[in-house]
């Protein structure tokens, strides 16, 4: 089980706080980040993971642990948040080193709507340290897919109930 002043609790703490200082000195130097979005890319290393992480906490609030499960090597941690009025359900696969420093994170988010307003709201943000134009290009995209799943699970869900 992991300590109570452990890396990865520290790590939780911080999330909770939206303390990115904090959150990065708990990462490996050379952490990676698969993102519950795209497999085109995985965040890197403190800089990049640093910034995704400014840009998410802008994106995402009310965040609360629930769950944290696994061995000194491996840890499923579960949590909720909210992008904007959506309620989004998070479990993340964490690997440590040897020093207790989270070296990898892969996300599952769900439900889809939730997982299409975080990328609306991250998607144009990430762009945006790129340019002003990919960040507008990015938007346009995700935009009308964030729509489409938010105003059609109702429906869809009532047509596909048991």
């Amino acid at each position: 089980m992991i300590a109570v002043d452990s890396p990865l609790a520290a790590y939780r703490a911080a999330a909770e706080a939206k303390d990115v200082p904090a959150m990065v000195a708990c990462l490996a130097p050379g952490v990676t980040l698969s993102s519950p979005i795209t497999d085109a890319f995985q965040f890197r290393g403190h800089d990049q993971l640093r910034n995704l992480l400014e840009d998410v906490y802008a994106t995402v609030s009310d965040v609360r642990y629930l769950a944290d499960a696994g061995d000194d090597r491996t840890r499923v941690l579960v949590l909720e948040a909210r992008v904007g009025r959506q309620r989004i359900d998070e479990a993340m696969l964490v690997t440590l080193d040897d020093d207790g420093l989270i070296e990898h994170m892969q996300l599952f988010i769900r439900p889809l709507p939730g997982l299409t307003a975080l990328a609306a709201g991250l998607g144009p943000r990430v762009a945006r340290r790129h340019s002003r134009t990919r960040a507008l290009a990015v938007r346009a995209m995700i935009i009308p897919l964030a729509f489409m799943t938010r105003h059609g699970e109702g429906v869809g869900a009532r047509l596909a109930a048991p």
